[in-house]
C-alpha cells in the first residue's frame, strides 16, 4: 500500500475501518500517513501512541504494515481502538450473529410498544412509551448522562439492543461482543442522540423516535464489508496492541519503539469525558459518579473538570520559567477582571498540571525509545484560559529538552481563525490559533 500523502488533502484513503467510531476533533490518518514516511518506520519497527484515543494512529499503521502499540486512560476509548485494529474476525459468523441479533431485538421492541420505523419516508409513530417496560437507567447512570442528551424513546430502543447483544455473544471471545458495542456507540453518536458537535459538544432539538435497528444494521454492513476488504491485503496479521494506561506512567507499554505518533489533550476547558458520556454509559462502561471520577484521575490534566485536591503535577514544571510566566499572567488576568468562582480560580493550576503531567510522560516513554526514535506530537495553541495565550508546543518542546530529547522542529498543520475580541487600538481583532506537530527526536 502506497502510505504517501500530502498532509492537508483529505484522502479517500481516510475513510475504510476509521469511519468506523471518530472524534470530531481527532487528527486525519493521512497526517499519520505523513510522517510514518518521514521517520521512515518499515516492517517490523514498532509504532506507539500513547493517547490513542479512537486509533488513528495505531489504524494507520496496522494499514501501511507497521507494528503498534497504544494505551489511553478512557476505558471507552480502549475499546474503540481495540476494535478497529481487530480485523480477524470471523466474518460469516459476524453475518449471522447480526442477523439472530436484529431478529431477536426487534420482536423484543414490539413486546414493548416499539414498533420498527421508517426513516426514509420520514414517519415517526407517536404512541406514548411504555414506561414501565424496565429499559431505563438506573439512579446513578442517569446522574451522569448529560441533561436532554437522550430521549425516552430511542434510549429504550438502544437499551434492548446492548441486551441482546450481551444475551448472544454470551460463551463468545470479548472482541466479539465489542465488535457490535461499537456500532451501536455510532448510533448514539450519530443519528439517535440529541447532541452534536461543533466542534464543542452541544444539545440539539429533542428526537421522538429513531430507528435504532436500521442504523444498526447499515453500519455493520459497512463494518463488516471493510473488515473483509483490508483482509485481502494480508495486513490483518500485523500486531496492535491496546492498553488501559495512563499516559503519565506507561506501566503497560513495552520497549524497544521505533518512535510516536499521537495527539495529546490540549491545554483548554474541554472536558474529554463528557464527550463519550452517552456511550460510555449506554454500553455500560460507566455506571457511577465513582467510575467516572477514577478516568478523570487517570487522565492527563487538562480542564478544570479533571483537577484535585491531590493533584501535584505543576509540581514538576516549578523552575521552568517561560510556564511559569503563563500561569502567573492567567491568575493575574483572573484578579484583575473580578473573576471569582471555583473553576476560574483553577485555570493557572490546570495550565501548570497539564506541563507537569507531560513532563511526566515524557520521563516515562523515553526509556521504552529506541536510541535516536523519532516523535511527532499534534497540539494546537489555545486561549481558553481568559484570552491568555499558550503557545503549547513551544513550551512542550521546551519541557520534553528537559527531558532528553532534541527538537527537530514544529510544523505547521492548520491555523484556527477564533472569534473577535476588543482590542484597544482597532476595536478588535481575529484570534488566530496554530496547531502544529512538535517532532522530536531521543537524544
Amino acid at each position: 500500500m502506497n502510505c504517501r500523502a500530502g498532509i492537508n488533502v483529505i484522502q479517500k484513503a481516510d475513510t475504510p475501518i476509521h469511519g468506523w467510531y471518530r472524534f470530531v476533533q481527532g487528527y486525519p490518518p493521512h497526517l499519520v500517513r505523513q510522517y510514518i514516511e518521514r521517520f521512515r518506520f518499515r516492517g517490523q519497527d514498532l509504532l506507539c501512541d500513547p493517547f490513542c484515543g479512537t486509533g488513528t494512529t495505531l489504524v494507520e499503521a496496522k494499514k501501511c504494515g507497521i507494528r503498534s502499540v497504544g494505551c489511553d486512560a478512557h476505558p471507552f476509548a480502549v475499546l474503540v481502538s481495540r476494535v478497529k485494529t481487530n480485523w480477524s474476525l470471523d466474518v460469516p459468523v459476524l453475518v449471522e450473529m447480526l442477523r439472530r441479533i436484529i431478529a431477536k431485538s426487534e420482536k423484543q421492541m414490539l413486546r414493548h410498544s416499539l414498533p420498527s420505523l421508517s426513516l426514509f419516508t420520514g414517519m415517526v409513530r407517536a404512541t406514548e412509551p411504555d414506561n414501565g417496560n424496565g429499559y431505563s437507567l438506573n439512579r446513578d447512570e442517569e446522574k451522569l448522562l448529560p441533561s436532554g442528551f437522550l430521549s425516552e424513546r430511542p434510549l429504550q430502543r438502544l437499551m434492548i439492543l446492548r441486551e441482546v447483544i450481551e444475551q448472544l455473544t454470551a460463551g463468545h471471545p470479548q472482541e466479539i461482543r465489542e465488535f457490535f458495542l461499537l456500532a451501536v456507540a455510532h448510533v448514539i453518536a450519530n443519528g439517535a442522540g440529541n447532541f452534536a458537535f461543533g466542534p464543542e459538544i452541544y444539545r440539539t432539538k429533542p428526537k421522538p423516535d429513531y430507528d435504532v435497528l436500521e442504523h444498526f444494521a447499515g453500519h455493520l454492513g459497512l463494518m463488516l464489508s471493510e473488515m473483509e476488504s483490508v483482509r485481502l491485503t494480508g495486513n490483518h496479521e500485523i500486531a496492535s496492541e491496546v492498553f488501559l494506561d495512563d499516559a503519565r506512567r506507561l506501566d503497560l507499554i513495552p520497549s524497544g519503539l521505533a518512535g510516536v505518533i499521537t495527539s495529546p489533550p490540549y491545554p483548554n476547558e474541554k472536558d474529554y469525558t463528557r464527550t463519550t458520556r452517552v456511550e460510555s454509559i449506554l454500553l455500560g462502561i460507566l455506571r457511577s459518579r465513582e467510575q467516572l471520577r477514577s478516568v478523570k484521575e487517570s487522565l492527563l490534566r487538562s480542564n478544570t473538570r479533571n483537577v484535585f485536591v491531590a493533584d501535584s503535577d505543576g509540581d514538576e514544571v516549578a523552575e521552568i520559567k517561560s510556564i511559569q510566566a503563563v500561569v502567573q499572567k492567567i491568575e493575574r488576568r483572573r484578579v484583575e477582571l473580578g473573576k471569582t468562582s471555583g473553576f476560574e480560580k483553577l485555570y493557572h493550576k490546570v495550565v501548570a498540571h497539564y506541563f507537569g503531567g507531560m513532563r511526566r510522560h515524557f520521563r516515562a516513554v523515553r526509556p521504552k525509545l529506541k536510541p535516536k526514535a523519532f516523535l511527532a506530537y499534534v497540539l494546537g495553541d489555545q486561549m481558553s484560559f481568559l484570552m491568555v495565550p499558550i503557545a503549547t508546543a513551544e513550551l512542550l518542546g521546551q519541557v520534553a529538552e528537559m527531558e532528553g530529547f532534541k527538537v527537530l522542529g514544529r510544523d505547521l498543520w492548520r491555523e484556527r481563525i477564533g472569534t473577535k475580541v476588543r482590542n484597544s487600538e482597532t476595536n478588535q481583532r481575529t484570534v488566530r490559533s496554530r496547531e502544529e506537530i512538535l517532532v522530536l527526536q531521543k537524544a
